[in-house]
């Protein structure tokens, strides 16, 4: 039976909440995933009970309708309620900043993937240093994370290899974190001197996925259609860093991936070819060999061989471990065509892939000790 469960969104009726909204001019960073239980709108049930006065969108916009490093542009108005839109991702940062000044608090409603390099997480933090200088509450109407709360996977981040997709160093590439949960921490960790307030999921616990609750799935951004892409995307996001297409422009993004250069057989070959050590991290999925045409992005009109993968069981499956020994052994077949260009190392927080004799088995090894640190480290944060 599903898990019934309430967002921090379907609880704004309650006690905490109108102490923390009522008689205060709002402004509210969301985006279309920002929806009640019911599908409605967050903007739609915020400005029906409280003063909404400002919409502010992230990367691919208020309604989701940009593609990848895309934002709606400032001067619309929700149609919904007739508030003005702001962009905090994009050039009109620097307006969306003064309109911070003429509120009373934040609110911050978006759903995350729990993936350190999905740029929501960085909305939020420069949303917590804009609320604190302009001295104003932020306050973060909860969700859960989609693949739970427990695995702590992959590196973290090196300091050289900050940026917005990956803000915060030593953070680790998946955190098992809510995004309530990470603004505790990012303040504390950073210093930002924020005001920040949480209004808690309900009926989540950390062990469970976002199917096995009775919510509905939106889709968070155009190239997340599903939870299985979710699943994947802590590694297939990599090949963004890469000559090899992620899948953009498909049905199936960042679960297809492939080249027009690339033969799947040979790479699905290599890699169950490795040592038993590697491939007990992704023994969970199934690597189909196929063929793809992008509509658009990286070979948009080319046929790309290239490999789906099926997820058949998620708990037998480290997806960071997989993307690196999937860049791994493409690169040692295809060391001509498999071009890297800089994002790869932001994406995957170290520089130490672009070395060529990059070893993952022992680099993830390398690694263990400081993931096991952050389990310690996040404890003070976890509100669930």
């Amino acid at each position: 039976m599903k898990r019934k469960v309430y967002n921090g969104c379907d609880l704004i009726d309650s006690f905490e909440a109108k102490a923390l909204l009522s008689g205060k001019k709002l402004g509210l960073i969301t985006n279309m995933s920002g929806v009640t239980r019911e599908l409605k709108a967050t903007s739609k049930a915020l400005s029906e009970k409280y003063c909404l006065k400002a919409l502010f969108g992230p990367e691919h916009g208020i309604r989701g309708a940009a593609q990848d490093g895309g934002h709606d542009g400032n001067g619309a108005t929700a149609p919904e309620t007739k508030v003005p839109i702001y962009d905090l991702f994009g050039p009109g940062k620097a307006e969306a900043q003064q309109i911070f000044s003429t509120l009373d608090a934040i609110v911050f409603d978006i759903q995350d993937i729990g993936v350190r390099y999905y740029t929501y997480q960085f909305t939020l933090l420069d949303s917590m240093r804009l609320a604190a200088k302009a001295k104003i509450p932020l306050i973060v109407l909860d969700r859960i994370n989609p693949l739970g709360g427990v695995n702590i996977r992959g590196n973290r981040i090196d300091e050289d290899c900050v940026s917005g997709v990956g803000a915060v160093v030593s953070q680790p590439a998946l955190c098992g974190m809510t995004m309530g949960e990470l603004a505790l921490w990012f303040n504390s960790h950073l210093s930002i001197g924020a005001d920040i307030s949480v209004i808690r999921c309900d009926g989540w616990t950390r062990d469970i996925w976002f199917d096995d609750t009775d919510l509905l799935f939106v889709p968070p951004s155009p190239n997340m259609p599903s939870l299985d892409t979710n699943i994947l995307y802590p590694g297939t996001c990599f090949f963004e860093g890469t000559a090899v297409s992620e899948g953009r422009g498909t049905t199936k993004p960042f679960e297809l991936f492939g080249a027009p250069w690339m033969n799947p057989n040979k790479v699905i070959d290599a890699m169950y070819s490795l040592k038993s050590e590697a491939k007990e991290t992704f023994s969970g999925i199934v690597m189909r060999p196929c063929a793809f045409t992008p509509t658009f992005h990286k070979y948009a009109g080319e046929l790309c061989g290239g490999i789906q993968l099926h997820v058949r069981d998620r708990n037998a499956l480290d997806a960071y471990a997989l993307g690196l020994y999937l860049l791994q052994v493409i690169r040692e077949l295809y060391p001509n065509e498999c071009t890297l260009n800089e994002s790869l190392a932001r994406l995957v927080g170290t520089k130490k892939v672009f070395s060529k004799d990059f070893d993952t088995y022992e680099y993830l090894i390398s690694q263990k000790a400081d993931l096991e640190s952050f389990k310690e480290e996040r404890k003070p944060y976890l509100l669930y």
